[in-house]
């Protein structure tokens, strides 16, 4: 189990996925991801205007994070069945259903656009390749607004080649994690 930080939903503990191979975005680093979006003077965002996807959503952590602080909408969108089944139990656990949307997929290929969001989570497991490729592909499917702001954890010392076509606006290291905040150009 792992706790919301802040906002309506504070101190509230959500259910991790039994899987191995999810990896909960730890607290302290949550921590740092919204403090950075909520305070950076290089991202001009606010917070109770944005949907949100969260890509490889595991627990849904981010998602809910970014619900409890007054988002209007997060797609989660996650293809383990485990994921799936853990998501959708917080929501109903947060009261959140009328502004959540639960999406079995492949996160490696995005499906026909349903929304258009501000902000993207993108946290898959430390081990997974070619994301600079995945990225551009919800870049370019209609699902990510053009001033979209993307937020991607990833093991410390991974290669990570940001594409041309985005820039990189803030980078943070935390632990084992870096996180890469940067939007399309």
């Amino acid at each position: 189990m792992i706790k919301i930080i802040a906002g309506k939903h504070k101190n509230k503990h959500i259910n991790t996925p039994k899987s191995s191979s999810a990896r909960p975005t730890s607290s302290r680093l949550k921590e740092t991801i919204f403090n950075i979006l909520m305070h950076s003077k290089s991202i001009n965002i606010k917070i109770h205007d944005l949907d949100v996807i969260d890509l490889f959503a595991g627990s849904g952590a981010l998602g809910l994070e970014a619900l409890s602080r007054g988002c209007k909408r997060c797609i989660f969108v996650d293809n383990a069945i485990d994921s799936i089944k853990t998501i959708t139990n917080n929501i109903k656990k947060l009261n959140e259903e009328k502004n959540s949307l639960v999406i079995k997929l492949d996160a490696s290929t995005p499906n026909k656009k349903q929304y258009c969001c501000n902000l993207c989570f993108i946290d898959p497991p430390y081990d997974f390749k070619d994301i600079s490729n995945i990225i551009e592909k919800w870049s370019n499917s209609g699902w990510l607004k053009n001033d979209a702001i993307y937020v991607y954890e990833k093991r410390k010392n991974t290669n990570f080649q940001l594409s041309n076509s985005f820039q990189l606006i803030e980078s943070r290291i935390e632990g084992i994690s870096e996180i890469l905040f940067f939007k399309k150009i």
